[in-house]
């Protein structure tokens, strides 16, 4: 039961931080920037919101919420960029063969 609240949990953190990673880092050929900073800032601003909800219900549920957090957040970041890198790469890696991708925990894309 532990391990289901905890996945479920996780799946619920990496759904949310994805959104706010993916609305936030989504830039046109015009942007100014000033956009990238005005983005970086209210995205900073969620993700610490994520971040202190989590330190918060650790004690209460009984979980490592902050270890959870840093799992999970990188995961996603290292999914992108690994994803991102594809545009430069010959031989790419697949949503399917990435190391940070997950069948119960799944990366949006």
């Amino acid at each position: 039961s532990t391990q289901s609240t905890g996945d479920g949990i996780r799946k619920e953190l990496v759904n949310r931080v994805a959104e706010a990673f993916h609305s936030s880092l989504i830039f046109s050929r015009g942007s100014e920037k000033s956009d990238l900073a005005g983005n970086l800032t209210k995205l900073a601003s969620r993700t610490d919101g994520f971040r202190r909800s989590f330190e918060y219900i650790q004690d209460y549920l009984n979980i490592f919420g902050l270890k959870m957090w840093q799992e999970e957040v990188m995961r996603i970041i290292n999914y992108n960029v690994e994803q991102e890198c594809n545009a430069f790469l010959r031989h790419k890696v697949y949503d399917w063969k990435s190391l940070y991708q997950s069948e119960n925990i799944p990366i949006p894309t």
